[in-house]
């Protein structure tokens, strides 16, 4: 149950920990991403600090309030037990537009900055990238299915002892069935990172021509199922119904306590969103 909201935090780019704090240095953080992976000359900086500042004052006054609400959904289908892995699906995808509207709202201030890049910043970004790739492929490489599933286990376990506490026996065992029985998708999962690698190269030798330009960001950050294969999207939704099973099971196996800790955490997480998006608010007043 918790993973599941974990799912969805991951998302929409949150921290279950600290939220408010760390929002309110969100523009620093995306900032220093930006560091590691091209140096902007001092025009481009102007342009790219502005389309920050008012990407976060938008996403503070006008999103949070959406998160907010998705997550109070969640916790009543939890609450009255009405949550199916049909449902949970549908929420996966809900939490995947809230992205979707980030990029559309910024594509319009991104694209003359990216249009602006000349070669050597240009291969500078793309180097960054190859070198995350070749690091991700490092990562799992000479691993066996059972090294994997090890991994799985020690990461879920992690993430629901970070809004559970203590995980019983009962629901270690579940996650460890879980991942015993999910459909592999590693290979078909770097492949298709490998092609959007592949794509977005294009999309920046090529970013002078500003409609393809746009089509090919819009593809990339929008709609980058249509690089997956069919498989590996029938085996995603697979998974993803399969975690909503893992849910129905997980929140059924809560103690009092775990549920207390829980939903303590959750209601939490959701008043930082929603005093964050009235203080955005309120400030626009």
């Amino acid at each position: 149950m918790k993973k599941g909201v974990m799912l969805l935090v991951f998302f929409l780019g949150l921290s279950a920990c600290s939220t408010k704090f760390s929002y309110r240095f969100l523009d620093w953080a995306i900032a220093w991403e930006q560091e590691d992976y091209v140096t902007l000359d001092k025009s481009q900086q102007k342009a790219f600090d502005t389309l920050i500042e008012r990407l976060v004052r938008w996403h503070q006054s006008t999103e949070l309030s959406q998160y907010a609400a998705q997550l109070t959904q969640v916790e009543n289908l939890l609450k009255t037990n009405t949550l199916t892995p049909e449902l949970w699906v549908e929420q996966v995808d809900i939490a995947k537009r809230h992205w979707f509207r980030l990029f559309e709202f910024a594509l319009p201030e991104l694209l003359p900055i990216v249009v602006s890049l000349n070669d050597k910043q240009v291969k500078q970004i793309l180097a960054k990238l190859r070198e995350d790739e070749r690091k991700l492929v490092k990562e799992f490489a000479g691993k066996t299915a059972e090294q994997l599933q090890k991994d799985a286990n020690k990461n879920l376990q992690q993430q629901f002892s970070d809004w559970l506490g203590s995980l019983s026996a009962t629901q270690k065992l579940l996650i460890h069935q879980y991942n015993q029985q999910r459909l592999l998708t590693l290979d078909m999962w770097l492949e298709y990172r490998h092609e959007w690698l592949r794509q977005f190269e294009i999309a920046l030798w090529q970013r002078t021509d500003k409609t393809l330009l746009t089509e090919r960001l819009t593809l990339l950050m929008t709609q980058a199922d249509e690089l997956k294969s069919e498989q590996h999207k029938v085996f995603l939704r697979k998974n993803t119904e399969a975690f909503g099973t893992l849910l129905l099971a997980i929140n059924a196996s809560l103690s009092e306590k775990q549920s207390m800790h829980f939903y303590k955490k959750l209601d939490e997480l959701i008043q930082d969103l929603t005093e964050l998006n009235q203080e955005a608010i309120a400030k626009e007043a």
